[in-house]
C-alpha cells in the first residue's frame, strides 16, 4: 500500500508553518550563502540508480522517509519493474550483493541521464570504486540503465522534481553557514581537492556514503552523499538540522580522504584488523561494517570526526561523538582519537596524514594485545 498523506501530516504542516521554531537550520526565505569549492545538488543518476534498485525489491536499502515522493516514484515507474535493468539490479543483489553503498560509488563517475558518460576510463575499474564492483557487470549495468532512462522518461520526472529538489538543497546549504571545514580538511589531510559536492539522497533516508572520483585532467572530487528525512509534519520537503548535519558532512567526507590511504596501506593495518575484527562484528554488522577494512575505515574517520569537533573547541560535540561511537560498537575511539595528538603536535614529523599511518597500526596492534590479554 501506497504511503498517502494522511490528515495529521497535513495538519502538522499547517501548525508548523505557524509556529516556526528556530530548531531547523531554514531562517526565512533569505539566499543561502555559496561556498568555494563547494556544491550542493540532487544528483540525477544518485536518483536513478537508487530508482531502479528500489524497484528491484530486493528489501535492502529502500527507506520511504520521504512517502510523497516515494509515492511518486512508485506511480511514474512501478510498472517498469520487467525492465532488464531492474532484473539485473536484482541479479546483483543476488551475486555481489550491490546495493545503494556500491551504486554511489559509481552513480558520481557518470554524467546525467540518459547518457551516462563516464567522467574518466572505467576500464581498468579504478580504485575509488567499491570492491564488489568487477568489470564485467559495471558496462552491462551502465548500458542498461541508459535504457531504463530512456524508456522510461526518466529525467522528465527528474524535472518535475526540482522544486523539491532546490529546497532541499537551500535548506541544507544554510545548515553550513559559519562553518570551516574546507580549510580543517586542507590543514589536517596535506590537500584539498578541486571539488568538494555535498549529493542529498532522496531515496538513502538515514543512510549516508563518502565516494571520491579522479577525472581524466587527474583532478579530484569528493562527495558527501546525505541522506534526506524529515519530521512527519515536513514530509514534503526534507529539512536537516545544523548539529545532525555536521558529523554527518564532515564524516563523509573524511572518508574520501581515508578509504585509499587504508586500501594502500592494507597490509600495514591487516594483522591487527583481521584480528580485531571478531571481537566487533556483532555491534559493527548492524550498522553495515561486514570486513575488518572497512572496521579500520570507520574507527579512522570516526577519529578524525572526532579531531574536528576538538579543533573547534566543541566539548559538547566531542562528548557525543565518543558517546555515539562507543554504542556503535567502537570500543577503542577514545584512545584512538586521543593518539591523533601526536600527529596534530608534531607537523614537521608526520607532514600529511598518510605517513601517520605506521602510528595508527601501532596504536591498532596495542589494541590487539589489550584485547587478547583481556579475560573471555
Amino acid at each position: 500500500m501506497k504511503n498517502k498523506y494522511s490528515l495529521i501530516n497535513h495538519l502538522g504542516i499547517v501548525c508548523t508553518l505557524l509556529l516556526f521554531t528556530s530548531a531547523n537550520c531554514s531562517r526565512g526565505h533569505r539566499a543561502p550563502p555559496e561556498y568555494e569549492g563547494l556544491k550542493v545538488q540532487v544528483d540525477p543518476t544518485m536518483e536513478l540508480f537508487c530508482t531502479i534498485h528500489r524497484l528491484a525489491d530486493t528489501g535492502h536499502d529502500t527507506p520511504e522517509e520521504l512517502p510523497k515522493y516515494i509515492d511518486d516514484i512508485e506511480d511514474c515507474f512501478g510498472h517498469f519493474r520487467s525492465h532488464r535493468a531492474v532484473k539485473l539490479a536484482k541479479t546483483l543483489w543476488e551475486t555481489h550483493r550491490i546495493n545503494v553503498s556500491a551504486l554511489t560509488t559509481l552513480s558520481v563517475y557518470l554524467g546525467p541521464p540518459p547518457d551516462l558518460t563516464p567522467r574518466n576510463s572505467l576500464d581498468p575499474l579504478p580504485s575509488e570504486l567499491d570492491a564488489r564492483w568487477t568489470a564485467d557487470v559495471v558496462p552491462e549495468l551502465i548500458d542498461a540503465a541508459r535504457g531504463f532512462s530512456t524508456d522510461a522518461k526518466f529525467m522528465d520526472f527528474y524535472h518535475r522534481q526540482e522544486q523539491l529538489y532546490n529546497r532541499a538543497a537551500s535548506d541544507l546549504k544554510e545548515c553550513l553557514d559559519d562553518e570551516n571545514m574546507l580549510s580543517w580538511f586542507q590543514g589536517y589531510f596535506g590537500y584539498m581537492p578541486n571539488n568538494f559536492s555535498v549529493i542529498i539522497g532522496m531515496q538513502t533516508g538515514w543512510g549516508n556514503y563518502g565516494a571520491s572520483i579522479t577525472r581524466r585532467d587527474s583532478t579530484r572530487e569528493f562527495f558527501s552523499i546525505i541522506g534526506a528525512h524529515s519530521p512527519f509534519f515536513w514530509s514534503e520537503i526534507p529539512r536537516f538540522s545544523s548539529s545532525d548535519l555536521m558529523p554527518i558532512v564532515v564524516h563523509e567526507f573524511c572518508h574520501s580522504f581515508i578509504n585509499p590511504l587504508v586500501q594502500n596501506q592494507r597490509e600495514l593495518l591487516k594483522e591487527a584488523g583481521e584480528f580485531l575484527y571478531p571481537y566487533h562484528q556483532r555491534a559493527l554488522s548492524k550498522g553495515g561494517t561486514l570486513r575488518w577494512d572497512q572496521m579500520m575505515n570507520e574507527y579512522i574517520v570516526r577519529a578524525c570526526v572526532i579531531r574536528y569537533f576538538v579543533a573547534r573547541n566543541d566539548a559538547k560535540s566531542v562528548s557525543r561523538q565518543i558517546q555515539n561511537d562507543e554504542r556503535n560498537g567502537f570500543s577503542c575511539i577514545r584512545a584512538l582519537a586521543q593518539s591523533f595528538e601526536e600527529y596534530e603536535m608534531k607537523r614537521d614529523t608526520f607532514p600529511d596524514f598518510n605517513s601517520f599511518l605506521p602510528r595508527i597500526a601501532s596504536h591498532f596492534r596495542e589494541f590487539a594485545i589489550s584485547f587478547r590479554n583481556k579475560p573471555h
